[in-house]
């Protein structure tokens, strides 16, 4: 395995995202396959093209989380950078969603009080018709 040890957690997470789009694209076929009736129970031809999918991605997803140098490397590259950043306290996460949340009421009434008034100004302009 190239880089044995490194990157670990990235390389674990990508694995496990790529066999999960595997395996909805194996669900995927097998609903199209469902109905399909070649003179085999669509039941086994179903699961059989599903089941052969996600066995043929597994090697791609192999080849790409632990083969490829590139990919690779830019996966160690990933979490030795994740580990320089300096995440948020909770406060501090806390403290700013209530800041933008309040922001955005803020703004939409801000909107909604300008809204009603060029509203009042057109209608006794006769632009805009009362019940519009």
């Amino acid at each position: 395995m190239y880089k044995l040890g490194q990157g670990y957690w990235t390389r674990v997470i990508s694995a496990t995202a790529g066999g999960v789009i595997a395996m909805l694209g194996g669900l995927w076929l097998h609903d199209i396959f469902a109905t399909v009736n070649w003179g085999i129970n669509p039941i086994f031809l179903s699961w059989g093209i599903g089941g052969l999918f996600v066995a043929l991605c597994c090697p791609f997803i192999y080849m790409f989380t632990a083969r490829n140098v590139t990919s690779v490397d830019f996966m160690v590259a990933t979490e030795t950078e994740m580990k320089k950043v300096s995440w948020p306290t909770r406060r501090e996460v806390t403290s700013s969603t209530i800041i933008v949340i309040f922001t955005s009421v803020v703004i939409a009434l801000f909107c909604f009080v300008f809204d009603q008034a060029f509203f009042f100004l057109f209608v006794q302009l006769r632009v805009l018709e009362p019940g519009t």
